[in-house]
Order: structure tokens, then C-alpha cells, then sequence
């Protein structure tokens, strides 16, 4: 079976609930995409490590609001992060953050400076960063999320 990355867990109408995992950095939301096994947790656990918050590990819902798309945590879930090799482990939590950027670690990309994929969801743009073969360091992706991209002159 192909992975799909956007594939819906829920019928709801008012959003779509991921195989994915949250975190936020200063309240801005980044959102890791990745068949299981690929990383998602770690990467996460790393981030948390580094100061981020975690807003939901294994699912998440992403919503429509009038500025753009939330990442929600999904019960139940919440307040939960997988530690491969431990278990569950109990972890302070964010209800949700805006989403500033997206990482899917099933996209490859050896570039130095990748490419950006496009996505519509929600009636909303994402920018999607390859993640693969290459996991960028948690340390890089907390300072995405915290001061964004640079411009090139």
C-alpha cells in the first residue's frame, strides 16, 4: 500500500485528523508527516529536549480557522509521546499552535537547499520540506519554526 501522508482517520467534515505528530515552538506549529516507523516521534522527543511543546504524537487534527489551519491534539492520545524501545511516556502538552511548517519525511531530497512541495488543505497553502533521506537536525528545524526562513539576496 502506497503511503499517503494526507489520508483522513476521521469522517468529520470540519477537519482532518493525520498520522502525524505536533509540535510547537514559541506557539508556532510544526506538523511531521511520516509512515510509521520514519522518525516522527524521535524527531519530536528531540525537539521537546530543545524546548519545543509537544501538542499531539501519533494523530493530529488539523482544522480551519480564518488565518490559516491548527494543529489540535487527538484523544486519546494527548499528553502522550512514544519513546521507541520504552513505551508511552507522559508529556506536558499545548492544545494546539497554528501552523507555520510542515516537514514529511517520506518526501527524499539530498539537496543542500531542497525543494518546497505545495499542498491545498483546508482551503489553506502548506508548504510541505522534504524530510528524507536526510532528516534535518531538531536544532535547525526549532530555529525554522521560531525565526523562519531567511531571504536570499
Amino acid at each position: 500500500m502506497e503511503y499517503d501522508p494526507w489520508k483522513t482517520y476521521s469522517s468529520s467534515t470540519d477537519g482532518l485528523l493525520l498520522h502525524a505528530t505536533a509540535v510547537a515552538v514559541d506557539g508556532q506549529g510544526l506538523l511531521i508527516l511520516g509512515p510509521s516507523g520514519s522518525g516522527k516521534s524521535q524527531l519530536a522527543i528531540e525537539m521537546l529536549t530543545l524546548g519545543a511543546d509537544l501538542i499531539s504524537d501519533d494523530r493530529v487534527w488539523l482544522r480551519a480557522a480564518e488565518a490559516g489551519i491548527v494543529l489540535q491534539a487527538a484523544d486519546p492520545l494527548a499528553g502522550r509521546i512514544e519513546a521507541w524501545g520504552l513505551g508511552l511516556i507522559s508529556c506536558p502538552m499545548l492544545s494546539g499552535a497554528p501552523l507555520n511548517h510542515c516537514i514529511d519525511l517520506s518526501l527524499m531530497s539530498d539537496a543542500r537547499l531542497p525543494f518546497v512541495q505545495e499542498v491545498t488543505k483546508l482551503g489553506h497553502r502548506i508548504l510541505v520540506l522534504p524530510g528524507g533521506s536526510r532528516v534535518p537536525q531538531a536544532a535547525a528545524l526549532v530555529l525554522l519554526v521560531k525565526n523562519g526562513f531567511a531571504a536570499y539576496d
